[in-house]
């Protein structure tokens, strides 16, 4: 029986990244991980792979190609993305990168300005590894966190920090000192699209956790874009976190 179909959004728009269900769609894409903008980053992915033995999801070829300026970091890849799809992308077929995959349209922040990735490029619960904790991971990923961003040329401008276990990664990353080049970033934290976080409320503000997701997202493009951005009252997305 085939799997069902969870980004309906990618789907209906011919984007599904699912070697199953759009094998087309997914040879199309894997046939270009090592092009354009991501190019450099999936050889570096390579390099992760064989000092971890982790098997590191590529990004997104579909990404990042007028640059990454706005980076989107979550907390690990899903299982889709490190066994099914083999990228990171919004266009994966599992409920939290349909959400994010809504939110991005939602906020108007175009894929070709965004990169997604996550503070452990490796997925935690992998059930072929030993019990592993979140937090003991993004420690050890830090390392390969630093390096990544010392690789983006241009740096973004933008970082957009989604749960908190990506909120207190990059807290981490700050306290031991963040590249050069990222310490003018605007960062704004907003809840993790995780279909049990999306549809609620955040009890801080009153607003629906897919509102601040959205409002985060639609200030880093604009500012991406160079457009003037109003953020909406009542909310901490958009805050600027001082470092």
């Amino acid at each position: 029986m085939p799997r069902p179909v969870w980004n309906k959004l990618a789907d209906r728009r011919g984007e599904l990244l699912s070697r199953e269900l759009a094998p087309d769609v997914h040879a199309e894409r894997w046939a270009r991980r090592y092009d354009g903008t991501v190019g450099p980053l999936n050889r570096w992915v390579d390099h992760v792979r064989e000092t971890t033995y982790e098997n590191i999801p590529y990004f997104d070829p579909a990404s990042a190609g007028a640059g990454a300026h706005v980076l989107v970091l979550l907390q690990d890849p899903s299982g889709e993305a490190e066994e099914g799809s083999g990228f990171v992308s919004k266009h994966n077929n599992d409920p939290t990168a349909h959400n994010t995959n809504i939110a991005t349209e939602r906020a108007k922040l175009g894929y070709d300005i965004s990169l997604h990735w996550n503070v452990v490029p490796w997925w935690v619960a992998n059930t072929a590894k030993p019990v592993r904790s979140l937090w003991k991971e993004s420690v050890r990923a830090q390392p390969y966190m630093v390096e990544l961003l010392e690789m983006l040329d241009p740096a973004p401008t933008e970082v957009i920090l989604l749960g908190r276990p990506a909120a207190r990664a990059w807290d981490r990353l700050v306290r031991a000192g963040l590249p050069e080049a990222l310490r003018g970033a605007t960062v704004q934290t907003a809840p993790h699209p995780s279909p049990l976080v999306f549809p609620r409320t955040d009890a801080a503000t009153g607003r629906g956790n897919s509102d601040l997701i959205v409002e985060a997202m639609r200030m880093a493009g604009q500012r991406a874009r160079g457009e003037k951005v109003r953020p909406a009252a009542g909310g901490p997305a958009g805050r600027r976190r001082p470092f």
